[in-house]
């Protein structure tokens, strides 16, 4: 074994494990119909490094590929080889050649793409040309996936490298998973990005969550989101509160407490209204009540009155609740709707009756077709529904808008209208 080591060279399976430990990544053994391979994160990405094989079964091709899914909700694509290989395939796929204006890299490299001006600012960058023309097979492409029947979610696709043969080389290698790393910070940074860029952070925070798996986990979008957050609660810009808002709601609970914690920290205004609904919460997080951390929220946001009337109310005390005037009522009937199928449901019904929330009536309604009246919850839903829709049934007072002012009743001193147009006898002159 020894001498062949001497006389061949490493095998690639010893290459590729040490590549593993250079790039702080993993080495994936292989199986009897699987390859092995090496695993790597660099930022938000999963590179994944693995070879396939294809063919007819007679005439067989192995090739080396590099895959790494990231979000890509401009649906930006481009393609590069080296001159002479594949001719004609991006037209097929819908993009255009492209000379991106450095003499030797357009004569060395075919460059397609659907963006012309994107494609060009991606290869001015000096160390992407580079690490281009030092490998010595090269096909790089932007493959489209989070569509129809594709195990990513939407907005993400795939950077795909795939060369002939099984490589071996360390240093090539290397520099391809450099190179990955460069083109991704480019291609969803646009090159720019910091460590206290908001916008930055609110496309990480917009990306999509969860997890790929196929042999490997391939994209796990849980962790960058969380950052994100955090990192927009650092920063303190009210710019990111929509951004913020969006994701309390998450079905990754870890990421709505990070959201609210940034709001709160953020000691904006616009940063209450998104909270409010929460309070009727009844999810937890890490075996703590997501409302909890809500109220808490609120309170640094001077919102502390709010947050004891509706604990109060959820108690069943719904006196406060009633001479509460600090506004918020939507988000007020919001979480009342929300706390209807929690263990204070009942008390949330009643609470909206007190307040005539008609508005709530169907949320009331989807509720109690769900639960029926055959518990305390249910009976206290139909009770609410039956008193907010009398409520509703109630004629209005016109407005003041839609009376007539002459038709009004006047005192005999108060002036009138104008004579000409009173009704007058059949003898008036």
């Amino acid at each position: 074994m020894n001498f062949l080591k001497a006389l061949f060279g490493p095998s690639r399976k010893d290459v590729w494990r040490q590549l593993a430990q250079e790039v702080d990544g993993q080495f994936h053994e292989g199986g009897f119909l699987s390859p092995f391979a090496v695993q790597a994160r660099t930022g938000d990405w999963i590179l994944t490094l693995d070879t396939y094989t294809s063919g007819d079964g007679k005439t067989n091709q192995t090739f080396t590929r590099l895959r790494a899914p990231y979000f890509n909700p401009e649906g930006f694509r481009f393609e590069i080889y080296r001159a002479g290989l594949l001719s004609g395939l991006g037209k097929a796929m819908g993009l255009q050649d492209i000379e991106v204006g450095h003499p030797r890299f357009d004569r060395d490299f075919v460059i397609k793409g659907d963006a012309p001006r994107r494609v060009r600012r991606l290869f001015d960058n000096r160390k992407i040309r580079a690490g281009i023309h030092v490998q010595p097979k090269i096909h790089l492409s932007v493959k489209r996936q989070g569509r129809w029947f594709s195990k990513f979610p939407e907005g993400v696709d795939e950077l795909h490298f795939r060369a002939e043969r099984a490589i071996k080389d360390l240093a090539q290698l290397r520099a391809l998973f450099d190179l990955f790393g460069e083109i991704l910070r480019h291609v969803c940074y646009d090159g720019k990005a910091q460590p206290d860029d908001a916008p930055l952070h609110i496309r990480r925070l917009r990306s999509p969550g969860g997890e790929v798996m196929d042999k490997y986990i391939l994209w796990k979008g849980d962790g960058p989101r969380r950052d994100a957050a955090a990192q927009l609660g650092r920063l303190g810009d009210p710019a990111a509160i929509p951004a913020l808002a969006d994701v309390l709601w998450d079905e990754d609970t870890v990421l709505g407490s990070r959201a609210v914690e940034a709001l709160a920290g953020m000691r904006h205004p616009a940063a209450v209204a998104p909270l409010v609904p929460l309070l009727g919460d009844a999810r937890k997080t890490a075996g703590l009540r997501f409302r909890d951390g809500v109220a808490d929220a609120l309170r640094q946001l001077g919102e502390g009155d709010l947050v004891e009337t509706m604990r109060a109310a959820l108690g069943g005390d719904f006196g406060p609740l009633k001479a509460y005037d600090g506004g918020h009522r939507a988000g007020i009937v919001g979480a009342l709707g929300h706390a209807l199928e929690g263990s204070a449901g009942a008390h949330a019904a009643n609470a909206l009756a007190e307040i005539y929330a008609v508005e709530a009536l169907p949320r009331l309604r989807a509720v109690q077709r769900s639960l029926g009246t055959r518990d305390a919850t249910g009976q206290a839903v139909s009770a609410a529904i039956g008193k907010l829709e009398a409520r509703a049934a109630l004629p209005r007072a016109a407005a003041a808008a839609d009376v007539e002012v002459d038709t009004l009743p006047r005192s005999a001193g108060a002036p009138g209208p104008d004579p000409g147009t009173l009704p007058r006898g059949s003898r008036a002159p």
